[in-house]
């Protein structure tokens, strides 16, 4: 039977489970969390020694792993086994004949006392061949990266903002900004950084600070804090990256420059031809994190429509030149120079 992580989550969080698991799929985090939460939790500390058993696929076959579910607890009324890294183990990667009959056997009859699960990460298993088949109603299938378990990118707000709470802690807005545009949308990055933050905090708040101290985050300017200097017209602040990214070539490549302030730029005409007026609605319109919707919302009278299209028609004509379409010759120090101060000048 195949659930969302979600659902299993939920079920095991009110000490509902099934005999076997079969957790796959190319997103770790769900896989290593629902593993990690019946592994902590599922058989009492002082039987663990005698009725849990950690396999790993590298070093286990389908035998050893049968004959362990086949075996009855110690002073106890149930057992736990897991298969961490089965996509490394030989007979998931080459399925035989012989394993796949032992293996359904068992699925079909489990051992009552003993809870499977089973840890393939990376990829699914092939949902056409008889391995996956032969998995039965008697298992949960968890496949971390299907639609239902997919967290996009304008959902990563709320995602972190749940897994904090859950740690206990509370965040702002422009941490969890912070968060996303330097570790991107890998939920176990981000869940690794959240555990260096939180590990390295007195109080509950998690802040800016916090973020740049303990993730390894440069303290270098970036594109928003560039955007934010033009929407605020802050003079001095836009010096100082002008300058900053006009001697470091290599960090600041003209085209990504170039493609950020276009999506900027294209985004700010949407929001005058539609009329958004506020953060919320802005966010919601677009796709995008709050916080960055509050830069937008602070750029609204600084723009009319028609000096949007000027500007977008004059960051186009710089793409045909950085890509030598247009025969005029390209200095990246003198064509980011101009652009930024007519971008900021608003001509």
């Amino acid at each position: 039977m195949i659930e969302s992580y979600s659902q299993i989550f939920q079920n095991l969080k009110k000490d509902i489970y099934s005999k076997i698991y079969l957790l796959m799929g190319e997103e770790t985090f769900f896989i290593d969390k629902i593993s990690d939460f019946i592994e902590n939790t599922y058989i009492d500390k002082s039987h663990r020694s005698f009725n849990q058993e950690i396999h790993y696929g590298k070093d286990s076959d389908i035998e050893s792993i049968i004959g362990s579910c086949n075996s009855f607890p110690m002073m106890s009324d149930k057992k736990l086994v897991i298969v961490k890294e089965a996509q490394e183990m030989d007979f998931f990667k080459r399925p035989n004949e012989k394993g796949i009959l032992l293996l359904k056997n068992y699925l079909d009859k489990p051992n009552h006392s003993t809870l499977l699960v089973i840890c393939h990460k990376s990829k699914s298993i092939d949902k056409r061949g008889k391995l996956y088949k032969s998995f039965t109603n008697n298992t949960i299938i968890l496949d971390s990266t299907s639609k239902e378990n997919k967290v996009y990118d304008n959902q990563l707000p709320n995602w972190i903002n749940n897994e904090v709470s859950q740690k206990g802690y509370k965040i702002d807005d422009e941490s969890v900004f912070l968060i996303i545009e330097n570790v991107g949308n890998n939920l176990e990055r981000i869940n690794n950084s959240l555990n260096k933050i939180t590990s390295n905090k007195v109080d509950n708040t998690i802040k800016k600070e916090d973020v740049l101290n303990f993730v390894g985050i440069s303290r270098e300017y970036n594109f928003f804090e560039f955007q934010d200097s033009l929407i605020d017209k802050d003079s001095i602040k836009f010096s100082k990256i002008t300058n900053y990214f006009t001697s470091n070539e290599n960090k600041y490549p003209f085209q990504q420059l170039l493609v950020y302030m276009f999506s900027f730029y294209s985004k700010m005409l949407i929001i005058k031809n539609n009329n958004l007026n506020n953060p919320q609605t802005i966010a919601s319109s677009l796709r995008i994190h709050p916080f960055v919707a509050k830069s937008f919302s602070r750029a609204i009278n600084r723009y009319s429509v028609k000096s949007l299209k000027k500007i977008l028609a004059y960051l186009s004509e710089l793409d045909l030149i950085s890509k030598g379409i247009k025969p005029i010759s390209f200095d990246y120090k003198s064509i980011v120079r101009e652009m930024s101060f007519k971008l900021f000048i608003n001509k």
